[in-house]
């Protein structure tokens, strides 16, 4: 990641002969205005001096004990501070060491611009335990993302092990990335990742961010993911642009979506260690020590301090769950929402059920209603025949009848 940012400031207008970079095997540079470096090279070889502006990338972890020191060497520095998550699971507030925040962009104003793709997403319909999902990880990738380049994300080493596994018996090129990964072993699988010869990914933690591979378009979620940090770090792994690529699928295995929303969903962010918030109500949870109800706690109850006990994580069990498509409301893809619009005309004339059942539906999916433009003589004649009765019955305008059935199929009655 050292070696991408360089070339890509390289490329900008600060010019190519002005960055230098801070890590093993590159030479020394120390004259030259602009330095790339992480945070561990710096802590282990020491600050260079008489720096004037930082930029911090990740910077929700620059308020930890350690790489918090930064802030101290350079006290005169301005800073800036990037990040797409601004809060930390331990609620230490950015506002400690950032004066303001600012949202450059919405996900909505991102996807309009073509910088994040849309994504479809398959959950279950409910919430699943600890160590539970919803379906086969392995079944899930072969029915809705066969051949797609994946990230999964899963709880232990050990079930990444066990996963990789079952991919490879099933004849699909499967590796893990963890922590304690060799360099050179994990270069070499990334590698492979990107050229293909590797399906997926697992992992824990290790690649949820400091990855860059545009060509993948899948995660599967095999793990509970209660922070939305994690979730949006997670999904926002496969939501970059490629060439050719449309949009990215999202397997949620464990119900993250049913808590934290669309990964591309508009957010509130602040500075005061509060959570990111999605623009829908927060969820709720019951103290079983007390019976407060608040906002959905992690760590204690904010009203009497309960803390649920920790408990040894059982075997990971697998359901066989149906995953059903969801939709993002009015920002679903043209194409997403005409097969949608088929499969409900279909289900319609199976059960017998009029053209509003449709409109109905479909409105409930993307918030409008759509114009039924593949309809028989037959069921127009019919509509229109019972929107008049309609009219009749109730007593509205001659007219009323008729700018109904424009409304629905999307011309006058003949």
């Amino acid at each position: 990641m050292i070696t991408q940012s360089a070339s890509k400031l390289r490329e900008s207008t600060i010019g190519k002969h002005a960055i230098g970079i801070i890590a093993p095997h590159h030479p020394s540079t120390p004259s030259l205005p602009v330095q790339v470096a992480s945070i561990q090279t710096l802590l282990a070889r020491g600050f260079p001096p008489n720096v004037d502006f930082v930029v911090l990338d990740e910077a929700q972890h620059y308020r930890s004990d350690d790489w918090g020191n930064i802030s101290q060497v350079y006290t005169d520095a301005k800073f800036l501070g990037l990040t797409a998550t601004p809060e930390r699971r331990d609620g230490r507030a950015l506002g400690d060491m950032f004066d303001e925040l600012i949202v450059a962009a919405q996900h909505s104003e991102l996807l309009a611009d073509g910088y994040l793709v849309p994504c479809d997403v398959y959950q279950p319909e409910r919430g699943m335990g600890s160590n539970e999902v919803a379906q086969d990880p392995v079944a899930a990738y072969q029915s809705l993302a066969n051949g797609q380049l994946c990230f999964l994300f899963a709880s232990r080493v050990e079930q990444c092990e066990m996963l990789v596994s079952r991919f490879i018996e099933a004849g699909i090129p499967a590796a893990v990335i963890e922590a304690n990964t060799p360099k050179c072993d994990r270069d070499f699988r990334l590698k492979e990742f990107r050229a293909g010869r590797i399906k997926v990914l697992c992992n824990v933690y290790a690649l949820t961010e400091g990855v860059d591979v545009p060509e993948a378009s899948c995660v599967i979620i095999a793990r509970k993911m209660d922070h939305v940090g994690m979730f949006l770090q997670c999904c926002g792994r496969v939501l970059r642009p490629a060439p050719g690529k449309t949009k990215a699928t999202i397997v949620d295995l464990s119900g993250a979506t049913l808590l934290h929303g669309f990964p591309t969903e508009d957010r509130e962010y602040s500075l005061e260690g509060d959570a990111i918030k999605r623009t829908s109500p927060e969820p709720l949870r019951v103290c079983p020590a007390c019976g407060a109800t608040s906002a959905a706690w992690r760590s204690s109850c904010p009203e009497c301090g309960f803390v649920p006990p920790i408990v040894e994580a059982p075997k990971l069990k697998i359901f066989s769950q149906e995953l059903r498509r969801v939709f993002a409301g009015m920002q679903t893809p043209d194409d997403a929402k005409r097969s949608e619009y088929l499969r409900l005309r279909e289900e319609g004339r199976k059960r017998g059920w009029n053209l509003y059942f449709v409109q109905k539906e479909y409105a409930k999916l993307f918030g409008e209603k759509p114009v039924i433009d593949d309809a028989s003589d037959e069921e127009k004649h019919a509509a229109l025949a019972a929107l008049r009765a309609t009219a009749q019955e109730k007593g509205y305008s001659p007219n009323w009848a008729s700018v109904r059935f424009k409304q629905t199929f999307g011309r006058w009655p003949r």
